[in-house]
């Protein structure tokens, strides 16, 4: 079933604008709004959550359906040398062939 492509195409469009208006504030309003220190602290602390309910949804699910245990585990296991701060390839790499074995060993 087909979505009605004017509804997708003015969904882009309002969130094109928005980032844009997003974006363009930061320049805008640099110098003439000061932040204290807990402001600052509360946006990153928000920056992180968004980014963390997004990281989370998107690994727990696959359009409308639950995504498959390999996936979760791909992510559980990029998530754990994250913390070990190792190196950007490494991670994608192991989580990618984690998942990987995973999906070949469940199909088998």
């Amino acid at each position: 079933m087909m979505e009605n492509p004017w509804l997708i195409v003015s969904g882009i469009l309002i969130l094109a604008i928005g980032t844009y208006l997003m974006r363009a504030s930061g320049a805008i309003l640099k110098g003439k709004v000061a932040l204290t220190e807990s402001s600052k602290a509360l946006f990153s602390a928000a920056a992180i959550v968004i980014l963390f309910s997004v990281a989370i949804t998107s690994t727990l699910f696959s359009g409308e359906q639950i995504s498959d245990i390999a996936k979760v585990i791909g992510v559980v296991v990029a998530g754990i040398l994250t913390w070990y701060r190792q190196p950007f390839i490494v991670i994608v790499l192991s989580a990618a062939i984690v998942t990987a074995l995973l999906r070949l060993l469940f199909s088998l």
